[in-house]
């Protein structure tokens, strides 16, 4: 793929991707010292290319992924921040699979920041993606999102750069967006006054941080790999509410399964 070594002389951390494909399926692919990050050893590629956002330089990128459009616009504008704005902006860099109602975003963290976890931002009532903040994953490894000219698996048409910008020129992530992002990614937690009686909803689960800190250490000492295990645990922190889906959710993001596209 000659775009490659170009992506890399930009800074680009990159992954292999199988032909067909929307992630790598090589072991331990989204650890740093499988990236690749230096233009004498990007290979002939004959696949996909993937780009791994923990690892680039100076800065991580990210992916803004919108799964659903309209919900996504509402979800943002509830935290004020305009959608439309972004995808417009004079400098905007998106990657588009040609998929109606899908939108993805790329930008660079501000200088001198880490990696930031992935939150996945889900409907309420169906449960179906609306977007995510891609980054990172719940331990530290990087996730990816496919470049172009990769082709689509399902399309089976080439990923394209969009927006008025120029991926050469990844704008930093506008400050409101990663304040929204941060938030979201802090345990939800309400601590009951002793002296209140009003009912509350019974999604909201009153759990000590510390307790929070330690489901949280459990689950991720282990990978979320295996199908059977997967649904065993999210079955058994059902019962937590809101809490245990957010940890469910963040738990999930170990598995590699998660980190396609």
């Amino acid at each position: 793929m000659p775009l490659a070594s170009e992506y890399v002389a930009h800074g680009m951390a990159l992954v292999a991707i199988p032909t067909g494909l929307k992630g790598p399926t090589s072991k331990g692919w989204n650890k740093s010292v499988n990236a690749i990050t230096a233009i004498a050893d990007v290979p002939d590629f004959v696949g996909n290319i993937g780009l791994a956002h923990a690892y680039c330089s100076p800065t991580p990128t990210m992916a803004l992924d919108i799964d659903d459009l309209s919900k996504a616009q509402e979800w943002l504008a509830e935290r004020g921040v305009d959608l439309d704005a972004l995808l417009h902006a004079d400098d905007g860099v998106q990657i588009s699979s040609g998929r109606k109602g899908r939108a993805k975003l790329i930008y660079r963290l501000p200088y001198g920041m880490a990696p930031i976890r992935t939150k996945q931002i889900v409907d309420p009532e169906t449960g179906e993606m609306v977007l995510e903040f891609r980054c990172a994953s719940a331990n530290g490894l990087t996730v990816q999102d496919v470049l172009p000219p990769s082709i689509h698996p399902e399309t089976g048409k080439p990923y394209q750069w969009a927006g008025k910008g120029d991926w050469r020129d990844i704008p930093e992530i506008p400050c409101q967006l990663l304040d929204i992002w941060q938030a979201q990614l802090k345990p939800a937690y309400v601590r009951p006054s002793p002296r209140d009686d009003t009912p509350r909803d019974s999604s909201i689960i009153t759990l000590p941080p510390e307790t929070i800190q330690h489901l949280r250490s459990a689950l991720l000492s282990m990978r979320a790999d295996d199908h059977a295990l997967w649904v065993n645990v999210g079955m058994a922190l059902k019962s937590l509410g809101d809490v245990g889906r957010g940890l469910w959710l963040e738990w999930s993001l170990t598995s590699e399964k998660s980190q396609h596209d």
